[in-house]
């Protein structure tokens, strides 16, 4: 019998720390453009990580992946500015856009997870050209300190980061 309650006990146990971790998961789809969502694509694009301090993001000189050569710091602004500035943030907002019918960042994001090639095949020839120029360094820029060089998300022969 005393057998049988440490078997239920754990097996309660086991259950409560289901719910409890369950209940702890947080939503992390974006609901708008803030210091995260910006820090996020910019560790992605520089391929290092940032500090943010009261929202205020810092460069470190700690690499996300190895020998990967990602673009510097002022191109990935830029593009993400380009992102800010010509596409909604996620599903919601993107029906409350009049006329917009593109891919939204956080659908574009998982899309290019799991299949780069649609993923940037759904993103308009304006968008990707703004794009582009940021990675070329002809497109304007919110400022940085550009401290590398080329990740790519997009298909081999597309030059454009991971958002």
């Amino acid at each position: 019998m005393t057998r049988r309650r440490v078997c239920a006990g754990v097996i309660g146990l086991a259950a409560l720390a289901v719910l409890a971790l369950g209940g702890c998961k947080p939503d992390n789809t974006p609901t708008e453009y803030d210091t995260l969502t910006k820090q996020n694509f910019l560790e992605t694009c520089t391929n290092f990580y940032f500090e943010n301090t009261d929202d205020t993001l810092a460069i470190t000189t700690n690499t996300v992946k190895a020998d990967v050569t990602p673009l510097t710091q002022s191109q990935c602004e830029c593009q993400y500015q380009v992102f800010v500035d010509n596409m909604p943030i996620n599903a919601q907002t993107a029906k409350t856009e009049p006329g917009y019918s593109g891919p939204n960042f956080t659908d574009l994001n998982a899309e290019l997870k799991r299949d780069p090639t649609k993923a940037w095949n759904s993103v308009s020839d304006d968008l990707k050209g703004k794009l582009q120029a940021c990675a070329s360094g002809e497109g304007s820029s919110s400022g940085g300190s550009g401290e590398s060089t080329t990740t790519t998300a997009a298909p081999a022969g597309t030059s454009t980061t991971g958002a």
